[in-house]
């Protein structure tokens, strides 16, 4: 086996004899921005051949007051498992777990070293500028963790000149109310950002407890929840090609635990605290952009009930150097390394545990024709007692008939990935597993993209088939002596169809636009370490199918917003001998826009759940009902 400092040595050689004299001249144009693929972020260059959806900024600005998991549920394919109104909230991307999906904040994971994933439900839609979506593996562009996909997340850009102000109030159904404030100032050297929300809720809806003979109808007493945060952006222009950027981000969430039902209360409440400070220094010069990213995010976690008491409290230093290289529109290269050092601190390892992990990666676009776009990734990373391979991605657009105002696009990939396992499922006494293996994937797509724009008419519609292996799945299973302890599944294979379209026409003076989209998930272990008996059976908690349709209508200053969601059928166990029905929500959103002078007010009425649906996302977790939310928006442009 080729040792971990040989291979190490060599990548980074590699990265450096990249020599600047073999490109000729340096090409500041950007690619085109297209409504579903996204390539004008630094990242989504390199990924031809993959998926890369953005959230509609109107759809973010009406759901400001939600969480992130609110606004992913609602218009992607990612199934969000909610514990309850006041729990947890993690994704499962393509039929992966949680720890299968990447998060990144303007480049950076920020994803829990102990968790191996990001609660979505404490990461506000109001204090991030842009989220896009990463279909399927990237581990070549993401690292560790990019199994299913990654969510990436932007800070507020701050292109406008002057000063600009707005503020938020919204009262909602069960307890709950929200506040946001926020303030800009662009000058021709120095821009600044701030804002700030506080989140409070009772969450004190009635529901049917199904623990108990007759089903009775009680109100929820275990479910209260209050979040406040803030974000500070700065970038500073110090010369003509040089600048600095710097953002902050803190959210605060203290919460009551809700009770699954026939279970008594214990009081459970789990108090997070998040901040993430990051600096990124760009320079542009005659052989390209430099980038170098240094950030330290702090996680703190405490959770507690009538007889535990744990706490989580871990540091994370990262730092990033790139630097990449384009010559004319024909091709891209960047090269870079990540440095990531954890220190934490957890009662439950019963000592610090300390940990470096490092990687090298080599992002490659070439387009070598006006109809074909080519990307070719790879990352090498190293972490001590694991030896990942090298996790590679080439992927193809072609633009196979161009005919009249038709285009359409074949495009297809293959990507290996990776996950180190986590600080938990290794360190966590008891049932921590020090021999956990990591696991190692190969995903696989291909696809069609066809687009139909004629004068204001523009109808995007893409389908595409993906099949996934992972090798030694994590997956944590209670033992014998009561505890929970994580095993590897030896291989298991998710296979797909997602399909979504996107229509858009002005008519006079109405905006339309739909959105549709359809996701068939099969997740299944194909091949076991022991025992056939779950072998060839849906996993726990991935329904089969998923279902998502949108519109948006605006008139003069009024808009109306609608979304319905299908959640199919989910087992509650890996042998398949229990699920939770299907459900479908509806929510609906009416915004009148008011000149007030110089400034503007936007007064919005939203239900969400509007059909009173009874439902559960997860096994004896109750759901809130039928739910009203008032709101009023006041803007100095």
């Amino acid at each position: 086996m080729v040792p971990l400092s040989y291979r190490l040595f060599c990548c980074l050689s590699l990265l450096a004899g990249i020599t600047p004299a073999a490109l000729a001249q340096q090409d500041t144009a950007v690619y085109q921005l297209k409504t579903v693929e996204v390539f004008g972020k630094p990242a989504e260059v390199f990924a031809a051949g993959s998926r890369v959806s953005s959230l509609d900024s109107s759809f973010l600005k009406t759901y400001a007051s939600g969480s992130l998991a609110d606004v992913l549920q609602a218009r992607t394919p990612i199934f969000l498992k909610t514990y309850g109104a006041s729990g947890i909230a993690t994704p499962t991307f393509r039929g992966t777990s949680a720890t299968h999906t990447a998060v990144l904040w303007n480049g950076l994971n920020i994803s829990s070293p102990a968790l191996g994933q990001s609660d979505f439900s404490t990461l506000p839609v109001t204090s991030l500028g842009e989220v896009a979506v990463q279909h399927g593996a990237a581990g070549a562009t993401y690292g560790s963790g990019a199994i299913g996909g990654a969510i990436l997340l932007h800070s507020p850009t701050l292109n406008e000149p002057g000063f600009g102000a707005e503020l938020q109030q919204e009262l909602s159904s069960f307890g709950r109310y929200f506040s946001s404030a926020g303030a800009r100032y662009g000058g021709q050297k120095i821009s600044v950002g701030l804002s700030g929300y506080r989140l409070a809720a009772e969450n004190d809806f009635p529901y049917r407890d199904y623990g108990s003979f007759g089903a009775p109808t009680r109100r929820q007493e275990q479910a209260r929840v209050e979040q406040h945060g803030f974000t500070q952006d700065v970038t500073w222009q110090l010369t003509e090609k040089t600048r600095l950027a710097l953002h902050g981000w803190y959210t605060y969430a203290d919460r009551e635990v809700q009770s699954a039902l026939g279970a008594a209360s214990t009081n459970a409440q789990q108090l997070d605290k998040n901040l993430r400070l990051m600096a990124d220094l760009g320079h542009d010069s005659r052989w390209g952009q430099t980038s170098v990213k240094a950030a330290w995010f702090s996680d703190y976690l405490r959770f507690t009930d009538n007889s535990n008491h744990s706490v989580t409290d871990i540091n994370t230093f990262q730092l990033q150097t790139e630097q990449t290289y384009s010559y004319a529109s024909r091709w891209s290269l960047r090269g870079g390394v990540n440095l990531q050092h954890f220190a934490a601190d957890v009662q439950g390892y019963g000592r610090k545990v300390t940990e470096d992990r490092a990687a090298a990666f080599l992002l490659f676009r070439f387009d070598p024709a006006r109809r074909l776009d080519l990307s070719l990734n790879l990352r090498q990373a190293f972490v001590k007692g694991y030896n990942p391979i090298p996790a590679p991605t080439l992927g193809a657009n072609w633009l196979m008939l161009e005919q009249g105002d038709h285009r359409l696009y074949l495009k297809g990939n293959i990507s290996g990935s990776y996950r180190v396992p986590t600080l938990n499922e290794r360190f966590w006494r008891p049932g921590g597993n020090p021999d956990i293996k990591p696991e190692q994937g190969w995903s696989f797509e291909g696809g069609l993209r066809h687009v139909y724009s004629q004068g204001t008419i523009l109808i995007e519609t893409e389908a595409s088939l993906y099949r996934m292996l992972v090798d030694n799945w994590v997956q944590w299973m209670p033992l014998e002596s009561g505890y929970w302890s994580p095993r590897n599944l030896q291989k298991v294979r998710s296979q797909g169809i997602e399909m979504s379209s996107r229509a858009s026409q002005k008519l006079g003076e109405f905006d339309l636009a739909a959105t549709a989209g359809y996701t068939y998930t099969a997740s299944e272990q194909v091949k076991a370490y022991e025992g056939p008996e779950e072998l060839h059976q849906q996993l726990a908690h991935v329904p089969l199918h998923k279902a998502q349709l949108g519109t948006d209508v605006a008139f003069r200053s009024w808009t109306l917003l609608g979304n319905i969601t299908y959640n199919g059928l989910r087992y509650t166990n890996n042998s398949n001998t229990s699920s939770l029905p299907a459900y479908t929500l509806l929510s609906l959103a009416l915004n009148k826009k008011f000149g007030v002078g110089p400034y503007q007010l936007i007064a919005s009425l939203r239900t969400d759940n509007a059909t009173n649906t009874d439902y559960h996302v997860l096994e004896n977790m109750p759901m809130p009902p039928r739910s009203f939310a008032a709101s009023l928006r006041f803007i100095i442009l």
